[in-house]
């Protein structure tokens, strides 16, 4: 070939037989949002047969006949002579359903037998008060979610469309530092999403640099169109972070990297912006408390530490099935590594999303 000139043509020919073609057609992809032990399930039909997986796992379904139990595959385990059994989407929501109301008999049946007074005793805590946050779809952000499957897709990275990195964690893991190292490091390849805020400019301060500098009414009627992912209200002054903003980074080329409340990973995974979530998660208290040293914090108690911890454990219980990866924080320079090696791997290999953002 060396020896040859002109041009040369190649022709890739898949080498998927017609059987093989229409039996990856139809495969139905998705991502649990539960952990599953089939040892555990009194009502599988053959315990042998059950698959267990956890959250985040994916899923090829290649059998959905059965109205209670679907036959699978794990990701990585398609080669198997036998697929496994999981409880089908209706089944599983129907045992959620369940227990979500016998849980919420038993709370009522506790509530009653407290004294009514209790709740006129409730400390409010005014440091909470000085800043509020919104979702900007107004919707009940607390309300309980039956949460089984989400079908799941592949997509390729795209070139001239960065997928924003968000990430999510409890106050005082690392996630400005880490943020920040990103950006001062890489200047052309990360940048921002520039705020929204309805206060006045001060003199040193540029339009479109430092903020978009908004008079309060139409922040407020932004607002109402939703154009926001969050917002909030600081000392009568409102700010923001809307999509828009986000998607002039994504527009120019670069990887937008995003700090944000986790109530808003409804609104920018409903938008068009692909986001990749990424949790930063708290390490056990004596490496918090190294890590916290590290961030230039002299004293801090352990119930500080033990608040941090506590914290990062709920944002993930009530809000992990959005998290695409998680990393846990030991050490800044360790995890920016980690951080920097899985944004890399993703500009270059394809990853599964919901499926309606590649249809």
């Amino acid at each position: 070939m060396a020896s040859l000139t002109g041009t040369l043509t190649f022709l890739i020919n898949p080498s998927l037989d017609q059987h093989t073609a229409q039996k990856e057609e139809q495969l139905v992809h998705i991502r649990a949002h539960f952990n599953y032990d089939p040892e555990e399930d009194i009502y599988i039909p053959c315990k042998e047969l059950g698959i267990s997986f956890v959250r985040g796992d994916i899923l090829h379904i290649i059998n959905q006949d059965d109205p209670n139990w679907w036959q699978a595959y794990r990701e990585g385990e398609e080669d198997q002579a036998l697929a496994g059994l999981i409880p089908s989407r209706t089944f599983q929501e129907q045992r959620e359903i369940i227990r979500h109301t016998l849980m919420a008999e038993g709370k009522d049946g506790a509530k009653g037998k407290k004294s009514k007074c209790n709740s006129c005793g409730r400390k409010h805590n005014k440091k909470n008060q000085k800043r509020k946050l919104y979702s900007s779809t107004g919707e009940d952000l607390d309300a309980e979610e039956i949460l089984t499957y989400e079908e799941v897709a592949l997509y390729y990275p795209q070139p001239n469309r960065k997928r924003p990195i968000v990430l999510i964690g409890p106050p005082n893991v690392g996630r400005q530092e880490l943020r920040e190292r990103l950006m001062e490091t890489y200047p052309d390849r990360f940048g921002a999403a520039i705020p929204h805020t309805s206060r006045p400019r001060d003199d040193n301060e540029m339009d479109g640099k430092d903020y978009h500098f908004v008079p309060r009414h139409v922040f407020e009627a932004d607002i109402i169109e939703h154009k926001f992912v969050e917002y909030g209200e600081f000392e009568k002054h409102l700010f923001g972070t809307s999509l828009e903003a986000i998607r002039q980074v994504v527009s120019s080329g670069r990887i937008c990297v995003l700090n944000l409340h986790p109530e808003s990973l409804r609104v920018l995974k409903a938008s068009d912006m692909k986001p990749y979530i990424l949790f930063v998660a708290p390490p056990n208290i004596d490496k918090l408390r190294q890590l916290r040293l590290s961030q230039g914090v002299i004293k801090v108690s352990d119930e500080e530490l033990t608040e941090i911890i506590e914290k990062g454990r709920e944002l993930e219980e009530t809000y992990g099935h959005f998290f695409d990866h998680i990393i846990t924080n030991f050490d800044l320079d360790r995890t920016y590594d980690e951080l920097r090696g899985v944004i890399d791997q993703l500009e270059v290999e394809p990853q599964w999303v919901p499926a309606h953002w590649v249809t």
